[in-house]
């Protein structure tokens, strides 16, 4: 799959320094994926200026951008990615200079109208042809913050520049992707000497492979992070979440896997129904919420060909199984500053049991956050808590960059 369109490569050798353009309604087509040649990782390539829900008015100020930067993958290569920069212009209260939060977003969709930093000027948006819901969910999240006077750096997470697919948990790209967007927020005045980390979920996998892998940014010192409900093995995760009202994520993993590696792509297709097909086509076109409304409580038995479900079929296969098992978390501690760990016991879509094993692996103390239970598999379990808590974690993390 990671073939079917000719990758564009541009090389920057040269490049202009007037890179910042002033606001302006940007599109779903904003700095579409390429491979990048004469480029550091970090380097901004483009910013808009953009008006984010509630953060653009009188009541919680910022001055906010679109960022196209330059990151790497998994395997080292140099290719372009999008974000968003939120630079507050509300006083900072504590101490010392301005503190940053690296955000690694959770879910909203691997369609680049899907993105943050586009839907972060939407809010709430419907679309037709295909029916779809834009959601920018976590905009609340990034909102306390900046009213807090904290700066906010976001990442898209990057797609392959092939066939425009987002690298769907792909945790080391992912990480890598926010931790080059913060070096190229510094470009827009961004600060880095007090910088805290944020993820939930999908976010949640790239915070801690960050945590697990500091070395890729030695030059971006963490100094206390937040990660909530991260994906720590795939499988377990895929098992986990089948036949769940938000099943449809499974789509979004196997289109991330068959865009990474064309080997990949290749061992997977042939097991795919006609079904399996048509809806893995149908969710990488979809936000969440979207795809949601197309395929609720989804089992994923009927869209391989011999009836087995997905993740046991993406287990079975070697070269899938060997990749999946490589981006399992836990395999290394993280370097020892505070860590606010926690899932929830009743989470539908990530296993509690596997947040706590790797709680156990680095080491840190783990908070098991249980809310009222609500049957049905809806999600409600998973996001519940995240919202419940989420002004204590925000006051949690702030208080520690607060030196």
């Amino acid at each position: 799959m990671a073939s079917l369109l000719l990758p564009r490569v541009r090389s920057l050798v040269g490049l202009g320094l007037d890179l910042v353009r002033p606001a302006q309604r940007t599109g779903p087509d904003f700095g579409r994926a390429t491979w990048l040649m004469g480029v550091t990782p970090g380097s901004l390539l483009e910013a808009v200026q953009i008006r984010p829900v509630g953060a653009s008015g009188l009541l919680n100020p910022s001055d906010s951008w679109r960022i196209e930067y330059a990151t790497s993958d998994t395997q080292g290569r140099i290719l372009s990615a999008t974000g968003a920069v939120f630079r507050s212009r509300t006083p900072w209260m504590g101490k010392g200079e301005r503190p940053t939060i690296a955000f690694a977003p959770s879910t909203q969709g691997v369609a680049r109208r899907c993105d943050p930093s586009y839907s972060c000027t939407v809010g709430i948006g419907p679309r037709i042809k295909p029916i779809d819901l834009i959601a920018a969910y976590e905009q609340p999240v990034i909102n306390l913050f900046l009213a807090a006077g904290a700066d906010v750096v976001i990442t898209d997470y990057p797609r392959d520049p092939g066939d425009d697919v987002e690298l769907y948990c792909d945790h080391v790209a992912a990480a890598r992707s926010l931790a080059d967007a913060v070096r190229a927020s510094t470009h827009l005045g961004v600060g880095t000497s007090k910088l805290g980390l944020w993820g939930f979920s999908q976010g949640g996998g790239a915070a801690a492979s960050w945590l697990e892998e500091p070395e890729y940014a030695p030059d971006l010192q963490l100094l206390a992070a937040v990660v909530a409900a991260p994906p720590v093995d795939m499988v377990s995760m895929l098992h986990h979440v089948d036949g769940a009202l938000a099943s449809v994520v499974i789509l979004y993993a196997v289109a991330g896997l068959m865009a990474s590696d064309d080997a990949i792509a290749a061992e997977i297709a042939p097991h795919l129904s006609p079904r399996g097909v048509a809806a893995i086509a149908n969710g990488a076109r979809t936000c969440a919420l979207g795809a949601v409304l197309h395929r609720p409580w989804s089992h994923t038995r009927s869209w391989t060909r011999t009836g087995v479900s997905m993740a046991s079929l993406l287990d079975d296969l070697p070269l899938t199984s060997s990749h999946l098992d490589a981006t399992r978390l836990g395999t290394k501690r993280p370097l020892g500053i505070p860590i606010r760990l926690w899932s929830s016991p009743y989470d539908d879509l990530v296993p509690h049991s596997d947040v706590a094993a790797l709680a156990e692996s680095w080491g840190v103390e783990f908070l098991s956050r249980t809310a009222r239970r609500i049957r049905g598999r809806t999600g409600t379990n998973h996001f519940g808590p995240y919202f419940l808590y989420a002004a204590t974690d925000v006051g949690w993390l702030l208080d520690r960059l607060n030196g």
